[in-house]
């Protein structure tokens, strides 16, 4: 027959013993750490390889290519000497906004030419709801 024998505690009663491995946590942690600290050392050394074997075969600038030109702010936008790629970058933002806005109530509160050969004409906004008011909306007959 097997005993098993109880810790006890100063007054004779018997507790159940701590069975926390304190030794294997701390190793797990030093393992986590260190596995961490080596994959963030390969990526890093793997992201410095391809920058220098980027750096290595890039042919450069040829010498008799014409000079890089300092970009331009013109109307709220950067301009090079040499058009830029899409999307040009704006410098200026409320500058546009504002040039649209203003574009837009013009073409809402002024009479003119929609589309000339379509004879297609445009009324200020105001207007055209007093019309549309006055004359109705199309609606359609009921079927009995």
């Amino acid at each position: 027959m097997s005993t098993t024998k109880a810790a006890s505690d100063p007054g004779g009663d018997p507790v159940q013993a701590d069975s926390v491995n304190f030794r294997g946590i701390v190793w797990f942690l030093a393992v986590i750490f260190v596995t961490t600290f080596v994959c963030q050392g390969l990526v890093t050394g793997i992201f410095k390889y391809f920058q220098y074997d980027a750096d290595a075969s890039d042919a450069g600038r040829a010498p008799v290519a014409a000079s890089v030109s300092m970009p331009v702010i013109k109307d709220g936008r950067v301009l090079a000497g040499t058009p830029m790629p899409e999307p040009n970058l704006l410098a200026d933002d409320p500058a546009p906004l504002a040039a649209f806005r203003a574009d837009e109530e013009t073409l809402l509160t002024t009479y003119g030419v929609a589309d000339k050969n379509a004879g297609t004409y445009r009324i200020p906004i105001e207007q055209a709801k007093a019309l549309l008011l006055k004359q109705g909306l199309p609606t359609r007959t009921v079927a009995k």
